[in-house]
């Protein structure tokens, strides 16, 4: 048996879904648990919570630091990976801050995602991928003896609909993304949400903490509606819940819309091509998810237009 770590760079909570084959395809070919290490920031150990390929998920802060701090970290983290005396590392990413510890350590094998011929030199041979593409790429390239693909969560230990809210429809809307890279007007969702608010649904609103000020923007008919809740002050992983228990996830390509994904649930994603890698002619990194989901171009597609596919597609299903 392969004693195997997984180093991700990444911070984005989609981030963690685009990792799902490779972490998988690695314990089924190794039948060893993994050890990840992985930044506090994507909550990791909230989101993989129910799957089987970790033993152990270790939080490491890899921000960027100023020069001596980095040192700093770069020696903690290469004690922290010498401590697991490893066959085998897979960093999967190249930021040098993560690269210098794991050519410093003692795994017997040493894998980097991105890595060119040279120390800290990168390769450019995927650079015309998304990052979704680009991760199953590198985990193909590694030959595995299974692989499995699936981008799905385990999501029978995440919470369900109870029976007495069984018949109720529920909607979660996410009205912003992170760095706001993709957001679609907010009151483009405002618009969706009074159309819906006429029906028997409930509708979780989500945003981050740090956008509270959002809340100055809503009319008070959604603000003070008894349909209506909002999540922006919501854990992670009851974020999750909420998500498992609705049948469609509406909002801007992000991290909420990837769990949708994820969980199987009917995704409506809108975004913006300046923001998406390769311009128009590609879809959001999620589509790698699940083929079903729906995605709206916002500088192709009028608002109206968006508006009213949306509202058609749940609408449709309410008695």
């Amino acid at each position: 048996m392969k004693k195997n770590m997984v180093i991700i760079a990444s911070r984005g909570i989609g981030d963690l879904i685009f990792h799902l084959p490779l972490l998988r395809s690695l314990y089924e070919s190794y039948e060893e648990k993994l050890i990840i290490i992985s930044n506090k920031v994507n909550r990791a150990k909230e989101i993989y919570r129910y799957e089987k390929f970790h033993k152990e998920i270790i939080y490491f802060d890899n921000t960027r630091f100023p020069f001596i701090k980095t040192l700093r970290t770069i020696l903690a983290l290469k004690k922290l990976i010498n401590g697991f005396n490893l066959d085998q590392i897979i960093l999967t990413d190249t930021p040098r801050r993560l690269m210098a510890p794991v050519y410093l350590s003692n795994a017997k094998k040493k894998i980097i995602f991105g890595q060119g011929k040279y120390f800290f030199s990168k390769d450019k041979k995927y650079n015309n991928l998304i990052y979704s593409h680009k991760i199953m790429q590198y985990t193909n390239d590694l030959n595995l003896p299974i692989k499995n693909n699936n981008f799905f969560l385990l999501s029978d230990n995440f919470d369900k609909d109870n029976k007495t809210e069984k018949n109720k429809l529920k909607i979660f809307i996410s009205i912003d993304s992170h760095h706001d890279h993709n957001n679609w007007g907010i009151e483009n969702y405002i618009k969706i949400i009074l159309k819906l608010l006429h029906y028997n649904i409930n509708i979780f609103i989500n945003f981050a903490p740090s956008k509270i000020h959002f809340l100055d923007k809503l009319p008070k008919d959604v603000i003070n509606s008894n349909k209506v809740n909002f999540t922006y002050n919501k854990s992670i992983l009851e974020i999750i819940n909420i998500i498992n228990m609705c049948r469609y996830i509406v909002g801007n390509e992000s991290g909420p819309i990837c769990l949708g994904a994820s969980l199987q649930k009917e995704v409506h994603s809108i975004y913006l091509p300046i923001h998406t890698p390769l311009g128009s002619n590609l879809k959001p990194a999620s589509e790698i998810i699940n083929k079903k989901n729906f995605y709206y171009n916002a500088e192709e597609e009028s608002n109206d237009a968006i508006i009213e596919k949306i509202t058609n597609c749940i609408l449709k299903n309410i008695n």
